[in-house]
């Protein structure tokens, strides 16, 4: 794999020197002439000989996202100006390759093609459009724009039955996974943004969805990324808030893996996993609102995704995907730890099975929370904001189910929250109203950022025994490790992950 950093400016001076001050994190420097009025090519010839690193020079205008506003005669010299220069490569659009025509001395051109609206179904194609107007040696780029993350997966599909040498990847921020994925199957280069550097101003990115390389070598394994390098990743919509990658990333990367974890967000989960059948794919963790879609779509499950209906984690197996629910087990731990203090005041039940447990929420994660108090045989009653969704889960459960009115009225020892409320989406919101909540029990809020919650905020006002969705998270993330590589996960890890991921948000 070849990371190219791509670097853009108006004054070449500045622009020279940031490339050269961040080459040692790049195998390629690509520096953008689109808004460069001032180069000459014995100042160009100088950063050339002064770069640690092969120089890809380009001048792009809206085409591919860049700002270049000369003619094509201007854009045609300065690129054969960079080839004089020493440049090792010049990027040139695929409509005026002819136009371009060969490089002087050891210069390879670089023919990309640009989608910026789309990616279209056709990409054979597209693809043999660009094939038409190329010079022996030339290596071809096709960059799509992801409006979905099926695109992406459609591109990266495409990557892979095309075969070895084919540049691809996705532009747009839906498609930025595949700037990561890009030469797990088949790409030798892929772009990346100058780093992020303290005290320093860094470039913008040269595209949207391109990540910072030093985001990019963060994500990466120590050996770097190749065609066996393992897959995995949370999918949900939306997913952005998720703290999954950095947790799982961080396990797998002190574990010395060959392997990533990424975030993904669909439109259609079916789709997805029909796009995401390469063997590279391991295992996906599941969030909201995909459950549901993961049981149902999984070849083989457990007993617990079996009596949820609801998959938190699917793991590749020979004859397709197995569906696992690690919520299950990580609500029984979480909660049972909680009552080993909670229960030390008199008049509090003293375990689990003896307790009156009020569900919020008609989800996946509602589900296997039932799921795993029913099995400590706990009395159950489960409300949603929509009766007829409660009631069904509570009829298919086996468990009580009452109107969203009628939780205020309702007795309950300990509350399990699982709707969205008071997340970052939502963090004005209240999962119920404060009067609502029965003092000195326990509350469980499923919501883990903010870490304090409204409704966990509100349960410490009275009493309770709060506890914060971080509990349930990490230990859900520890049993999905152990199915994803078969190994035990190092828990203080995982735990200092969270709190890494938790202070990163706090000094935002």
């Amino acid at each position: 794999m070849a990371i190219v950093v791509s670097h853009k400016g108006s004054d070449f001076e500045e622009l020279s020197k940031s490339a050269l001050r961040q080459a040692a994190l790049a195998d390629l420097v690509e520096i953008r002439f689109d808004d460069v009025p001032d180069v000459t090519e014995e100042r160009l010839a100088q950063f050339v000989d002064e770069c640690p690193k092969p120089v890809i020079a380009a001048v792009h205008g809206p085409e591919a996202f860049g700002t270049f506003a000369g003619s094509i005669e201007e854009r045609l010299e300065l690129l054969h100006m960079a080839a004089r220069a020493g440049c090792r490569f010049v990027d040139i659009d695929w409509r005026l390759s002819l136009d371009l025509g060969e490089m002087e001395g050891k210069c390879h051109r670089i023919v990309s093609r640009h989608e910026t609206d789309g990616t279209p179904e056709d990409l054979e194609s597209i693809h043999e459009e660009v094939r038409e107007v190329l010079y022996e040696g030339d290596v071809v780029k096709l960059v799509t724009h992801a409006n979905t993350c099926e695109d992406g997966l459609r591109l990266l599909r495409y990557l892979r039955e095309t075969g070895k040498g084919l540049v691809a990847f996705c532009s747009g921020e839906r498609g930025s996974f595949t700037r990561v994925l890009a030469p797990i199957l088949g790409s030798p280069f892929t772009y990346a943004a100058p780093a992020a550097i303290p005290g320093v101003r860094s470039g913008d990115p040269t595209a949207p969805g391109q990540l910072r390389v030093n985001d990019l070598h963060a994500l990466v394994p120590p050996g770097g990324l190749s065609h066996e390098t393992a897959v995995f990743g949370v999918v949900g919509a939306p997913i952005a808030h998720s703290w999954s990658p950095r947790v799982h990333g961080m396990a797998l990367k002190a574990a010395k893996l060959d392997a990533i974890y990424l975030a993904f967000e669909p439109e259609d989960f079916a789709t997805f996993l029909s796009l995401a059948d390469d063997d590279c794919f391991r295992g996906f963790s599941v969030t909201a609102p995909f459950k549901g879609d993961a049981y149902r779509e999984a070849r083989s499950r457990d007993s617990a995704t079996e009596q949820a209906e609801a998959a938190n984690t699917l793991v590749r197996e020979a004859d397709g995907w197995r569906a696992f629910n690690t919520d299950v087990p990580a609500i029984r731990d979480t909660l049972e730890r909680a009552m080993r203090s909670h229960s030390q005041v008199p008049g509090r039940p003293v375990a689990l099975g003896a307790a009156r447990v009020l569900v919020l929420g008609t989800g996946g994660a509602a589900a296997a929370a039932c799921c795993a108090l029913r099995e400590v045989s706990a009395k159950l009653i489960v409300a949603g904001r929509s009766e007829e969704d409660a009631r069904a889960l509570a009829e298919r459960l086996g468990v009580e189910g009452i109107a969203w009115e009628a939780v205020a009225e309702c007795e309950y020892d300990i509350l399990v929250h699982c709707t969205p409320a008071g997340s970052l989406a939502d963090p004005e919101t209240m999962a119920v109203p404060e009067e609502w909540i029965q003092e000195r029990s326990l509350v469980l809020d499923g919501v883990y950022r903010p870490v304090k919650t409204p409704l966990l905020a509100a349960a410490v006002e009275k009493g309770c025994t709060a506890v914060p969705g971080g509990e349930w998270f990490v230990r859900q993330a520890a049993q999905q490790y152990r199915l994803f590589v078969s190994q035990e996960p190092d828990d203080e890890l995982l735990r200092a992950a969270f709190r890494h991921a938790l202070d990163e948000d706090l000094e935002r």
